[in-house]
């Protein structure tokens, strides 16, 4: 499977090449401007901190106290894993293995379901950037057939990612512990479901922790937009402004996700250019190319403290399936 993916995104690039859409020769900007190379890895190194202080900050409602310096160690391990070692071992599995050794036996299930929680919150946090980002370009908006197409596609995932986890939230609040006789017996899968149940009521029950932790992804996501409207604009000439790219860039990235080639490669190049096209816009896989790489290589630097953790004893398949 794997082998296929990298085959899917390979064939993809070299298109792309090929066709001229894409161009590797525009890396060259980091060099002729390396005010950019320190842009993008100040981007880099904030949104590192703030996704540990938001898994941290998340992690508390398991009652798991991460020191910052633990926490960041394990974020950096994390992806350091996503780019390194592809596979079907994510990084967010590895860290939340390593945290739940350390915490009590029944925080484990409620530490894993967290670790999908905080990837919710960051797909929400960006989604939630570009509706509002969206919506304040006003009548420039709805005026245009293009983007009032790509605004409501924003709208509607608006509307479905903030929608159902408040909705699911709202339904575990109202029925409490009655969940408890629905979900228990003595069966694993059972036991299991208990856990989950449990985990998603400790979650509703402190909406404050959501909200900070929401907080910090729509400022991961701010950056990131920022960085990418100022990419942009210096590699392909055009005056692009963030609120362009508000619309453009949660779709992009939400191709990037889809288990067609690895990482997203070639797919999120070819989806760039197309949704760059329906704003007037041109070098939508080029920009990405250098977004990407600008933010994937610093994740290399993640091994550091990968060898510090080896130390400890590595994941095993048995705790990676629990996870």
């Amino acid at each position: 499977m794997l082998a296929a993916k990298i085959a899917v995104a390979a064939a993809l690039i070299a298109w792309l090449v090929r066709s001229g859409t894409l161009d590797f020769g525009a890396l060259k900007i980091f060099y002729h401007r390396p005010a950019l190379l320190v842009a993008s890895l100040a981007v880099y190194a904030f949104t590192v901190v703030l996704g540990a202080l938001r898994w941290r900050l998340l992690l508390r409602l398991a009652e798991v106290h991460l020191s910052v310096g633990r926490a960041l160690q394990l974020m950096l391990t994390g992806m350091f894993f996503n780019v390194a070692l592809p596979g079907n071992i994510g990084g967010d599995v590895i860290r939340s293995v390593y945290v739940a050794r350390e915490a009590p036996r029944e925080k484990r299930a409620t530490i894993y379901v967290i670790a999908l929680l905080d990837r919710l919150l960051a797909l929400v946090g960006l989604i939630g950037v570009a509706c509002v980002l969206t919506l304040a370009r006003g009548h420039a908006v709805w005026d245009s057939p293009q983007l009032r197409d790509l605004a409501i596609a924003v709208l509607v995932l608006t509307a479905a990612t903030f929608g159902g986890p408040i909705l699911l939230l709202v339904v575990v609040r109202r029925l409490g512990s009655r969940l408890d006789g629905w979900t228990g017996g003595a069966s694993r899968i059972g036991k299991v479901f208990a856990q989950i149940v449990a985990a998603v009521r400790l979650i509703a029950a402190n909406p404050k922790t959501l909200v900070g932790a929401l907080g910090l992804a729509v400022c991961i996501h701010l950056a990131g937009i920022i960085l990418f409207a100022v990419l942009a604009t210096a590699i392909t000439g055009q005056d692009i402004a963030v609120s362009t790219l508000a619309s453009v860039y949660p779709l992009g990235m939400l191709t990037l996700v889809l288990p067609i080639s690895y990482a997203g490669f070639g797919v999120g190049h070819v989806a760039f250019d197309q949704l760059f096209a329906l704003v007037g816009l041109t070098g939508g896989a080029t920009v990405l190319n250098a977004y990407l790489i600008s933010q994937i290589v610093p994740c290399l630097c993640g091994v550091i403290p990968y060898l510090t953790l080896r130390r400890q004893a590595a994941p095993i398949d048995s705790e990676i399936d629990a996870s």
